[in-house]
């Protein structure tokens, strides 16, 4: 599959996705979505624009205003093969490069095994969340929250109400893996895939930091591949920020960038900016 099939397929999954777990929507006219939940959110981002042809001035002003009006920042992340019209709107109406993010992909047949590219440790087990359960729902929330963060951190209850509308949305799957030693069998890490037509999207990869270095996140990549290619899916997806342990560790198992998204983002006076 060539790239520009790949991201026709990636950003309009991001759309649809991102808009079915947000509190609130607005539909660009042009393609795309604004997604908005609390202050702060994570999903408080326009995704998708652009994807269809040329976007007009005013639908960028529209988005950005229905975020300012609700004190948010805001923000918008770019495919590079976007319809240059929607870089030189952002331009001109103020917006900043707030970061980047590559999408990273690979290639999956039917009947591949797909292993880590390093031997796990033997004691590390993935098993799939019950979406039913909700302490369940609540581990793996805590888990893919917390994996990245400083010790200590408490995440906001509004970030596990989030996170259990995407665990529990009907096209994710949600993996946790576990380390058994002498104390006993311990929660180490989670990783998150989203299955939509021919295309699978990786997300929420965390692992504490007490458990690193013991392979437990290749192992949540091999099992989400396996499932993903046993679904018929085509291609897998995985977004990182360029150079992060996850984007390292994914190159190892056969993962490439198929190309880096800009984000942008409005600051202003009161308003609340992304945590994400």
């Amino acid at each position: 599959m060539d790239i520009p099939s790949i991201a026709r397929l990636e950003e309009a999954r991001l759309a649809v996705g991102c808009a079915e777990i947000s509190e609130h929507t607005l539909p660009i006219k042009s393609g795309g979505v604004a997604c908005r939940d609390l202050p702060g959110s994570w999903n408080n981002i326009a995704v998708g624009l652009g994807m269809n042809g040329p976007v007009a001035r005013e639908e960028v002003e529209q988005f950005a205003a229905w975020y300012e009006a609700s004190g948010i920042e805001p923000r918008i992340e770019i495919c590079p093969l976007a319809d240059p019209s929607l870089i030189k709107h952002c331009e001109s109406l103020r917006f900043g490069v707030r970061n980047f993010d590559n999408l990273l992909y690979r290639e999956l047949s039917g009947d591949e095994h797909v292993r880590p590219a390093q031997a796990p440790d033997s004691s590390i087990s993935i098993r799939i969340v019950d979406k039913s359960d909700d302490a369940e729902v609540r581990t793996y929330s805590r888990l893919s929250m917390t994996g990245f963060s400083p010790p200590g951190f408490v995440p906001p209850e509004s970030d596990f109400e989030l996170w259990a509308r995407v665990v529990k949305h009907p096209r994710t799957v949600s993996f946790i893996a576990s380390i058994r030693d002498s104390r006993g069998t311990h929660d180490a890490g989670a990783g998150a895939m989203e299955v939509h037509n021919e295309i699978a999207c990786l997300f929420g990869l965390s692992t504490l930091h007490e458990f690193r270095k013991r392979g437990v996140q290749q192992s949540l990549i091999a099992a989400r591949l396996n499932l993903a290619a046993s679904k018929g899916v085509r291609v897998a997806t995985i977004g990182s920020r360029p150079g992060a342990g996850t984007e390292r560790n994914v190159r190892r198992m056969g993962f490439a960038t198929a190309y880096t998204k800009v984000i942008l983002a409005r600051a202003g006076p009161g308003l609340v900016a992304n945590r994400g």
